[in-house]
């Protein structure tokens, strides 16, 4: 079974060979969700003291069985990012 989610939103391309933190990430449960700003989305492990392991940063597999808690994590992330945008771009004014 595959999910259209992780299909449809994932762009494959090589990982950078010089990591630096991307604009949107979410840090869950040992695993960093992070989006480029290509709209690419991989992980990457998290260190004890709660700093995110951008060397070791990996593509998502679509055949791992936690594959549905990584698709609700990378909708999460579009989400972010477009609440970001609207925000920047000045739709909530107080």
């Amino acid at each position: 079974m595959t999910n259209p989610i992780i299909h449809t939103t994932l762009k494959v391309q090589p990982l950078s060979s010089k990591p630096m933190a991307p604009t949107y990430y979410i840090v869950a449960d040992g695993n960093a969700y992070a989006m480029d700003e290509n709209g690419y989305m991989f992980g990457a492990p998290v260190f004890e003291d709660n700093t995110v392991d951008w060397e070791n940063s990996y593509e998502f597999d679509p055949c791992d069985e936690d594959v549905e808690y990584v698709a609700h994590m990378c909708k999460m992330l579009q989400d972010i990012q477009a609440m970001s945008e609207e925000h920047m771009n000045g739709v909530f004014y107080k």
